[in-house]
C-alpha cells in the first residue's frame, strides 16, 4: 500500500489492505497479509481476524481471499492458538482460535471446491485438534461445523474420513455440550 492511514493503531491490518484502491496492489498486499499474519504478535489483531470473520460471512462464495491464501494462514492460527498459550493469553487472541474455525466452515459450507482448497492447504489436522478439546466446546463446536461441511463433498470426504475419530469425538461433543445440560433444566410446557 502506497498510504497508510495515519488514524489506524494498528498500520497494514486488515482494514488498511482493504482500503486500498488500485485492484493489483490490494491483491499483493492481501497476500502478504494472510503470509505474515500468523508470524505477527501485535496487539489488535483479533480485529483484523473479526473484519475478515464478517466478510466470511457476507462473501462465503468469493474466490479472492482462497485464492490468495486464507485457509492457510487460518490453519496457522490455529496451530498458533494450540501451541503458545502465551499468545493465546495475551490481548484478545483467545478468540482467534475460533474465528478462525469459522472463518474455515463458512467458505467451505458452499463449494467444493473451496472445500479442495481448505484440504490441500492443510486445515482438517488443526480442526481435529480444536475438536480434541484442546481449548474450549465452543472451539469444539465450530471446529466440528467445519469439519461437516468439508465431509459433505465426495472429494474431500475420504480425507475427513481418514481422521477416524472425528465421528467419535463428534458423538462425546454433543452428548457433553453445556447447551445439552441447559435443555435439563428448562420445565416442560
Amino acid at each position: 500500500m502506497d498510504k497508510v492511514s495515519s488514524d489506524c493503531p494498528y498500520p497494514g491490518c486488515f482494514f488498511c489492505v482493504m482500503k486500498e484502491g488500485n485492484p493489483s496492489k490490494r491483491r499483493a498486499s492481501i497476500l502478504k497479509f494472510f503470509r505474515e499474519l500468523p508470524s505477527q504478535d501485535d496487539d489488535g489483531q483479533v480485529l483484523s481476524i473479526s473484519g475478515l470473520w464478517n466478510t466470511t460471512m457476507a462473501h462465503p462464495n468469493d474466490p479472492e481471499f482462497i485464492e490468495l491464501g486464507i485457509f492457510e494462514c487460518m490453519a496457522a492460527l490455529i496451530w498458533k492458538g494450540l501451541k503458545n498459550r502465551c499468545w493465546l493469553s495475551h490481548d484478545q487472541n483467545i478468540c482467534i482460535p475460533y474465528y478462525a474455525a469459522h472463518i474455515i466452515g463458512s467458505y467451505t459450507m458452499n463449494m467444493e471446491e473451496f472445500a479442495e482448497s481448505a484440504v490441500h492447504a492443510g486445515v482438517i489436522p488443526a480442526l481435529v485438534e480444536l475438536l480434541r478439546g484442546r481449548l474450549t466446546w465452543v472451539e469444539q463446536r465450530v471446529a466440528v461445523r467445519a469439519l461437516g461441511h468439508l465431509a459433505t463433498y465426495a472429494s474431500t470426504f475420504p480425507t475427513v474420513a481418514s481422521h477416524g475419530e472425528i465421528l467419535e469425538l463428534s458423538i462425546q461433543l454433543a452428548m457433553s455440550s453445556p447447551g445439552n445440560s441447559l435443555f435439563a433444566l428448562l420445565p416442560i410446557c
